[in-house]
């Protein structure tokens, strides 16, 4: 349909409200200059009236006709009503008779009216009571209104021409403007039409000015630009995932395929299932923390169900947790003060925080190394440091760190069995919590890891 266009809808309420408002201007000078004519024609009246009173009130009325000129009766039409309504005098023309008598005229007003007298056309008419009583005589004064017809007929003509014209002219004027103001728009829907998910560069191509268009078109490209990240980062992401579980499947049948070449002993066949039980392991841990992502990436952790927590008792038990794995690495890991400190959050998906940063800890603490857990409370926030000796973060690393996937040392992160995804869990968990992670670090030196949290100053744990 042609109105499906916005340009055709424009167009067409443009031209329906000028429609509106050129009648209504045209009715408008229309009738101011019919009254205006009418007006013109009462006073020229009124001023031929007041003269033929005066002659009338002063005793001249039997000649009064006769020695007005010719010229006079060509364009006036004069009679004099005595009492009774007989006609005393009147013009010599047969208009003159045709005259409506007018009754109940106050003495000394003056009224008008147009009239049709026959063949000859409408008049108008203008009547003056002089005298009271029985006595009192009405003076009638009438003249062609074929002038005035002409000129309003004339006017008619004018604005039955111009009006109509207008009214094309402004409207195709309009729907030409509608079409270059709206170009943009078809720039846009076209750029927008070529960008699919093979060409997510690509951007529209905005008007080259400030208006609403070159707006649209510039917050159009932001949210491509968005996108485009966002397609980047699923894209990197979906390649890591599934590089990261291509490891432990092929060391898995790496292992099964070795142990069935030749027939082995009882103890390298308990080797290799325990080499293969640890892939799997493995397996699973990426699984669940790709899983936590995923559902993050959903928001499907932001109406997880919060309650009042102690955070200094998750740290305690999460460290209690992690001291076997301490042990067997050589690591010291010692606790350190812990004020109370009450938040609100998911116990569990907290506790994972605290898990994954301690876990991070000790993996990149050499053998004789120490990693401290304390607490700190500033304010209405909580603070849990984990502080490592281990082989500290590069400078320019320590940006990426939180990452997905991202390692520092990549081969020493498939030894001691990382996945690159513990620490964007942690950055994603505690923004859950409307809380940070902030790092430290110093190459050689080790690492120090704060998580704050905000903390319900006057709360009772549950």
């Amino acid at each position: 349909m042609a109105f499906a266009s916005v340009r055709a809808r424009l167009t067409a309420w443009y031209g329906v409200v000028l429609m509106i408002t050129l009648v209504g201007l045209g009715v408008a000078i229309y009738v101011l200059m019919a009254g205006s004519l009418l007006r013109r024609v009462d006073a020229t009246l009124d001023f031929e009236l007041e003269e033929a009173s005066d002659r009338i009130a002063a005793g001249r009325r039997a000649t009064f006709p006769a020695e007005l000129p010719a010229a006079f009766h060509q364009i006036y039409v004069i009679r004099v009503l005595g009492p009774g309504g007989a006609v005393e005098e009147q013009s010599p023309t047969p208009a003159a008779a045709g005259l409506p008598a007018v009754a109940g005229l106050p003495s000394g007003t003056t009224s008008h009216q147009s009239v049709a007298l026959g063949s000859a056309g409408r008049f108008r008419l203008a009547a003056r009571r002089i005298g009271e009583g029985p006595s009192g005589r009405t003076v009638q004064i009438a003249t062609s209104l074929a002038t005035y017809e002409h000129e309003i007929g004339e006017l008619r003509g004018v604005l039955w021409t111009i009006l109509p014209a207008g009214l094309v002219a402004a409207t195709l004027g309009g729907y030409v403007l509608a079409g270059r103001s709206l170009a943009p728009v078809h720039r846009i829907t076209e750029s927008a039409r070529r960008i699919s998910a093979a060409n997510l560069g690509e951007r529209v191509t905005p008007s080259d000015g400030r208006d609403e268009l070159g707006r649209l078109g510039a917050t159009i490209n932001a949210m491509l630009d968005r996108i485009d990240r966002a397609f980047a980062a699923t894209r990197q992401f979906t390649g890591d995932a599934a590089h990261e579980l291509k490891t432990p499947v092929a060391a898995i049948r790496a292992e099964a395929e070795v142990a069935l070449i030749a027939r082995r002993s009882a103890d390298e066949y308990e080797a290799t299932l325990r080499s293969i039980v640890e892939e799997a392991d493995r397996l699973a841990r990426l699984s669940e923390r790709l899983l936590i992502l995923s559902r993050e990436d959903l928001g499907a952790l932001a109406d997880l169900p919060r309650r009042p927590v102690r955070l200094d008792d998750l740290a305690r038990a999460a460290a209690a947790d992690a001291a076997e794995a301490a042990r067997r690495a050589g690591v010291s890991l010692r606790l350190e003060d812990l004020p109370v400190a009450v938040v609100r959050a998911d116990p569990d998906l907290l506790r994972q925080v605290l898990d994954n940063l301690i876990d991070n800890a000790l993996k990149y603490t050499h053998r004789g190394g120490e990693v401290a857990v304390r607490g700190l409370v500033e304010g209405d926030l909580a603070t849990i440091e984990v502080i490592d000796t281990g082989i500290g973060i590069p400078a320019e690393a320590l940006p990426r760190i939180f990452d997905r996937f991202y390692r520092v040392d990549p081969s020493r992160s498939r030894r001691t069995g990382g996945t690159g995804l513990g620490l964007s869990i942690a950055r994603a968990l505690a923004e859950r919590h409307g809380g940070r992670i902030e790092a430290a670090s110093r190459p050689g030196s080790g690492s120090t890891f704060r998580l704050l949290l905000p903390r319900l100053i006057a709360a009772d744990p549950a």
